[in-house]
């Protein structure tokens, strides 16, 4: 006895086996590209946080300083 799940199953197995149609193409290249930009973006927005972040080390760094300590016998 099937139950409408193994209908749908069946269906879907069913649409696999045919070929991709031409709009279903382009809509699938129009999603992947519509990813890609996404991930750019990611990566942009990712690269400018480093960069944001390492001039703030840079800027809260010290740097060593001279002791004037042994120069006055201390």
């Amino acid at each position: 006895m099937l139950t409408t799940f193994y209908y749908i199953d069946l269906y879907n197995k069913q649409q696999l086996s045919q070929p991709e149609s031409e709009r279903e193409y382009f809509m699938r290249m129009a999603r992947e590209m519509k990813q890609a930009r996404i991930i750019k973006k990611r990566q942009a927005r990712k690269e400018k946080i480093k960069a944001i972040f390492t001039l703030a080390l840079k800027l809260f760094k010290s740097k060593p300083v001279a002791s004037n300590h042994s120069a006055y016998g201390h």
